[in-house]
């Protein structure tokens, strides 16, 4: 299983050292299929990549451990361009689940159902285009918020860029770039649509028991049609998403977590046992509380999460002796949770481990990545850019009580902070001696 975001990344080194292949051909788009018939079982299964056949090299250990929920999901987030395909084989129900949630795990994709992958060359390469041009406007742009230089010539960029292909960190190969932007000013939507033959196409119609196809006029709908000069992938919107009550959100603070306190909370997290992604039972587990070996349990916020990843701050639990974890201070641990899957690795150093002028040295060639760093993760002087980034995806999301049980695990204002300022600065003491 190839990782697109690594290609990407390692076809834009080649390029800056002026390699010769990289004169003859560009990387600009990364096109991501999803097996419409088989997402919601991929997306349920406990199988990892080497349980796959002639999905990892032989005698590689590290790739035969993934996840294939993960890798899924990562397949997903990576692409620029999204196309749901054997939507001819697979149910209303499974197109609907595979478009809701890959729309979901990536906002900014270009998203189009097609059957035999069919749709038309030029639409690919044409949205190519328009990216490529985009880009080279966004370079052109002033990215100082606070430019009032009369003699700056450049476009001022009222928002800000995000680059969501680079790692905060120097990661491993599971490591997730900006878990995810939440800046209302930016256009995160794009194209997703229905092609049920069942569809209504009625603009005003508000009758809930059909799906609804919102498709302009000279679509064509026909999943089986193979006349190229039809248009088989309507970019205009549809109500798929909202209609699943699939949702995102990201938590972000700027305290770390208790650790023990974040373990108990995990391992109480409900874990499906179906081996389809089946909406309405979740939906209802969400209601009515769920059985967990033949034990009645509680509604769980957490029910709904069909996605969760990003960054987390973990504080030490013991800063010195023989089992002490002072590691994990200047550590960043990156959390992934897909379908039944769930683990926390490490991700690399935090940036605030290190100077600011020995990040702009790191980021000498890329200026604009170190001020992006400082303007949006940065989250205090005292403690750089540690903090928790989790953007969590799913069905009916009760946001206030998902925040609200991780807030509990949080290291206390007080007593917790303020002892952990003291075993720091106890830490730092203590290394400066030896």
């Amino acid at each position: 299983v190839g990782d697109p975001t690594a290609v990407k990344q390692n076809w834009m080194d080649a390029a800056s050292m002026g390699h010769p292949s990289t004169l003859l051909a560009d990387v600009n788009r990364v096109v991501t299929v999803i097996d419409a018939a088989t997402f919601g079982t991929d997306w349920m299964t406990w199988d990892t990549a080497g349980d796959r056949g002639g999905w990892v090299e032989e005698d590689d250990d590290c790739a035969t451990q993934r996840k294939v929920p993960e890798l899924l999901a990562e397949q997903v987030e990576a692409a620029d361009t999204l196309l749901i395909n054997k939507v001819d084989l697979a149910g209303a129900s499974q197109v609907s689940i595979a478009s809701g949630l890959a729309r979901q795990l990536n906002k900014d994709a270009e998203l189009f159902e097609t059957s035999f992958g069919q749709i038309p060359i030029d639409t690919i390469l044409g949205l190519a285009t328009t990216q490529e041009k985009e880009k080279e406007k966004e370079k052109e742009k002033c990215i100082d918020p606070g430019c009032a230089d009369p003699g700056c010539t450049k476009e001022h960029d009222d928002s800000h860029s995000h680059d969501h292909a680079s790692a905060d960190h120097e990661a491993s190969s599971s490591s997730c770039s900006d878990p995810g932007c939440t800046d209302t000013s930016h256009d995160h939507t794009s194209a997703e649509h229905e092609v049920s033959s069942s569809s209504c196409s009625d603009p005003g119609c508000s009758d809930t028991s059909h799906s609804h196809d919102h498709k302009e006029e000279e679509s064509c709908a026909d999943p089986g049609c193979t006349d190229t000069s039809h248009d088989h992938a309507s970019s205009s919107s549809s109500t798929a998403t909202a209609n699943l009550g699939i949702s995102s959100f990201v938590y972000k603070r700027s305290v770390p977590f208790n650790s023990p306190k974040l373990m108990t909370l995990l391992n109480r997290w409900p874990v499906p046992i179906k081996a389809e992604l089946d909406l309405d039972l979740i939906q209802e587990a969400q209601r009515d509380g769920y059985e967990e070996n033949g034990k009645a349990m509680a509604a769980s916020p957490f029910v709904g999460v069909l996605r969760s990843k990003g960054f987390c701050w973990m504080a030490p639990t013991q800063w010195s002796g023989r089992s002490e974890d002072s590691w994990r201070h200047d550590t960043a641990m990156y959390w992934s949770h897909a379908g039944k899957h769930f683990g926390i690795t490490t991700a690399g150093k935090w940036w605030g481990s290190i100077s600011k002028d020995q990040m702009k040295d790191i980021f000498s060639t890329n200026l604009k990545e170190y001020e992006r760093i400082l303007a949006e993760d940065w989250m205090s002087d005292e403690f750089g850019d540690r903090r928790q980034e989790l953007v969590f995806i799913g069905t009916n999301l009760d946001q206030e009580e998902i925040e609200r049980e991780l807030d509990s695990c949080l290291m206390e204002d007080g007593g917790d902070m303020e002892n952990y300022k003291v075993q720091l600065k106890k830490s730092i003491d203590t290394t400066i001696i030896q």
